[in-house]
Formats: structure tokens, sequence, C-alpha cells
């Protein structure tokens, strides 16, 4: 997940405001993918019928695979109830870590039999995952899909049983995917869910299991989460079982995991005092969950609490010096403190450990210009581009020092680079236009207005005003 920090928006030149946007991106383990809704909707007005169709053919061809999760405590009393979806014809059934929380014995509801479950194939309290094992033969299976193909914008559908209504499916988009790790990702939906959905399979337009439903927040009824169906794929196909009587399920409520997934979705709520005392309970069952302390210091800082925040992101670097999503942040850190040198250092080691970090070239880039390195500040955003040859914003930033520098026309060919890649980047308009005005080429200068005033009304009448200072 990224977040935008203090965004430097100005500064003079010559008396004319070159626009510059800040890099600094607040970021956790977890990445955001931009998407295109505007499409995804387009698409709905244009073709409601298709919508309700898929819907209604998913729902078909799955009702039978997807399942009622029902666990006891040692009185036989029920304590909890989830969703799970069959993937193996002879009884293998997944379902959410937390579903089974604290269970003594297990049943599962398909159709109208209730089956026992005699042991777990996989128990991942990191993914909040597990595949039960039923008796049984011939049952009908969901088709996997693959995750990794997944497309932010892209349509889902989630089948459960919410709140006890025995399998109903809900609709919505993929509207997020984010790092947890290098080697884990988490699912964001807009599908409407409630208590009860979780470990319900998410399907995507093809019928496919691209995730399971996970957590949510009460507080943030549209804010939903889901484990990509890749973590469980390998383990689907294992014939070992541990039974049930062997088999340590712990409370997941006591566990650092869950804690850290609360901490996320009030995060991602906006709800940042909640966040962070769920990442400092994360922390107090856990102290050396780095990852959680990359989290908390990405919510001090998003609150404006830079000391904190660096002192979370160096407990983080503490638990694993190798760790360049924590050099990142605590450069990010130390820039809104003012201390540059040591954002610069930061930087460095974010990117002597992952030397295709091209965010870090690019704040690096912005540090150097804040002490007037401007030969660094080039070589940095030209290295974020040799590595992102479609970041628009880095063209732009090299625009602004090619400018400081007096180099115009180099200054114009990158602002026209980022408009290439980014026709609606406003600030690349802005600057080019205030550019061609150093050059006295007035003409030019009012066609940037033209075309910036329906992008950015407020910057159009700036320039304009600048024109005709």
């Amino acid at each position: 997940m990224a977040f935008a920090v203090c965004n430097k928006l100005s500064y003079s030149l010559l008396h004319m405001p070159l626009m510059v946007e800040r890099g600094d991106k607040m970021k956790s383990n977890i990445c955001l993918r931009n998407h295109h809704s505007i499409f995804f909707f387009v698409l709905i007005l244009v073709f409601p019928a298709l919508a309700f169709a898929d819907a209604d053919k998913i729902f078909k061809d799955n009702t039978k695979a997807v399942v009622v999760v029902l666990t006891y405590n040692d009185k036989g009393e029920l304590i909890s109830q989830g969703s799970g979806f069959i993937v193996r014809a002879d009884g293998a059934i997944v379902t959410n870590y937390h579903v089974i929380s604290n269970a003594k014995g297990i049943k599962v509801k398909a159709g109208d039999k209730v089956l026992d479950v005699e042991g777990l194939i996989l128990a991942d309290k990191g993914t909040d995952l597990v595949i039960l094992k039923v008796k049984g033969e011939k049952f009908q299976a969901v088709k996997i899909g693959d995750s990794e193909k997944a497309t932010v914008g892209e349509k889902v559908y989630v089948i459960s049983s919410p709140q006890g209504l025995e399998n109903t499916i809900s609709d919505g988009l993929l509207s997020g995917i984010r790092e947890i790790s290098s080697d884990k990702k988490v699912l964001q939906i807009t599908a409407p869910v409630s208590s009860g959905s979780s470990g319900g399979p998410v399907f995507n337009t093809s019928g496919e299991v691209i995730g399971i439903t996970t957590f949510l927040l009460e507080e943030a009824q549209n804010l939903n989460f889901a484990m990509p169906v890749n973590l469980i794929k390998n383990n689907i196909g294992s014939k070992k079982m541990t039974s049930l009587k062997d088999s340590s399920i712990e409370d997941y409520k006591k566990t650092a995991e869950y804690w850290f997934y609360i901490g996320l979705a009030y995060w991602k709520s906006g709800m940042l005092k909640e966040a962070i005392e769920a990442y400092k309970q994360a922390i107090r069952i856990s102290p050396d969950f780095d990852g959680v302390h990359i989290n908390l210091g990405a919510a001090f800082g998003e609150s404006g609490m830079w000391k904190e925040a660096i002192e979370s992101f160096k407990n983080a670097l503490r638990i694993n010096p190798d760790n360049d999503v924590a050099y990142y942040n605590l450069g990010v850190a130390y820039g809104n403190s003012g201390r540059h040198k040591e954002e610069i250092e930061s930087y460095k080691q974010a990117i002597r450990i992952n030397p295709d970090y091209d965010s870090a070239h690019f704040n690096i880039g912005y540090a150097y210009g804040d002490l007037g390195m401007h030969k660094e500040a080039i070589e940095s955003y030209k290295q974020a581009i040799r590595i992102n040859p479609d970041d628009y914003k880095a063209y732009s930033e090299l625009g602004v020092v090619y400018t400081y520098l007096g180099m115009l026309k180099e200054a114009i060919e990158s602002y026209k680079q980022a408009i290439r890649i980014n026709p609606d980047f406003a600030l690349a308009h802005y600057n080019l236009g205030i550019t061609y005005q150093f050059l006295d080429d007035r003409g030019s200068a009012l066609e940037e207005y033209k075309i910036l005033k329906p992008l950015d009304i407020e910057k159009a009448n700036e320039l304009f005003n600048l024109i005709y200072k």
C-alpha cells in the first residue's frame, strides 16, 4: 500500500512558480496498483445484462462447491460459522484460519449433508488460510484460477453464507492488490461481505477462484480483503493430513497476524489511531515481526508523528537489516523531518539492497534537489526512468531541474515526455507553459494554457496571469 505524505507543491524560479510533485510515498509491505474505474463503469452501463448473466452462471456453476463451516467447543457447542469451498473431489475444503480458531470440532455443511472434518491438510496463520479434509468422494469442486493474472478494476463475485444466509452471491471490483512481503499479497475487493462470509471464494468473470475472502471491518463495509488463491495452490494436491485431535489450532485473535491484518484494515479506512493500536498489539505478541514495525512507522508518518515513525523503521531494520522498504520509508521520514543528508543515505541503502527500486531513485533525486545537488538529481531521475520508462513524474521532475540550470531545451523535452506518457498530467503542462514563457514563446505558452484549462482551472489561471504579467 502507498501513502502520500508531505507534498511540496511549489517553489519560485525567476519569480515564476514552477510546480513540483514530491515523490515521497510512505509504503507499507503492501503495494496498490492503480486502476481505471471509469472503463469498468462504462462497461456496466452499456452491458448491464452481461453482468447479471455472469453472476447467474457463476452462482449456478459453483453453488454446490461452496460450503458452510461450523466450529464447536469441547462441549459440542457451536462457537462460530464461516464459509469455505471444495477444491478436490475427495473433500479438500479451503477456508480461513480464523474461522476455525479455537475449534475442538469442525463440521462442514455441503448442501443437505453435514460432514465431520477428519483433519487438516494445511494450517497457515500467516496467510489466514487452512485446507480441511472431510471423508467422501465425487464432490463438485471449483475451478482454480491464477491470482497473478488478476488486474485491478476487474469484476469479481463472492459466494458465501453471510449472517447465516446460505450461499448468496455479491459482486464488486478488485480495487487493489497490495504487497505484504516479497512473496505475499492481499487483494482488496468492493464486493459486499459480512459476518459469515470469511473463507468464501472470490471468482473472476471466467468463474475461476482467484481469492479467499479473509476479513472485514464492520466500521468500513466497503473495504474487504481476500487472500490470493495462489498461496494455497501448491498445497491443494497434498495427501498429507494431520488429524484434528493432533492439530494445534490457536485462538487467532491472540496471534500477531490477526492484529497485523486488523491494523491494515483500520489504516485503509483512515482510522489511524486504531491502526497504530492494532500494530502495537501485534508487536506485543511478536516483537520481531519486522513488517508490523514498518506498517506502524507508516501509520505514524501518516499521522505526522515523524519521530515515532523513524524509531519504528529503525526497529524494523534492527530485525532485518536488508529490508529495502524499511530503508525507503526511513528516508521519507527523514525527509519530512528536514534531515536530508540522512534521507539520502537511507535511500542509498534501499538502492544498495534493491538496485531497481525506482521510487528510491526518484526520491533521492528530490532530496539532492533540496540540497542544491542538481547534477546528482538529474542522474537519479534518469536512473528512475531507465528502470521505469513510463515514469512520467520522473520526467517532469527532471524538467524542473533542467529549468533550474537554465537548460530550457532539455526541460521542454522532459515535460513533453511526461505529457506523452500521461497527456492529462496538469503539472507538466503548467511547467511546460512557464518554460515557453521563459523563452518568450507566448504562443506555445498559451497553447499549454488551453490544454491545462479543463485539467486544472486554478493552475490554468495562474499560468494565464504569468503569461500576461
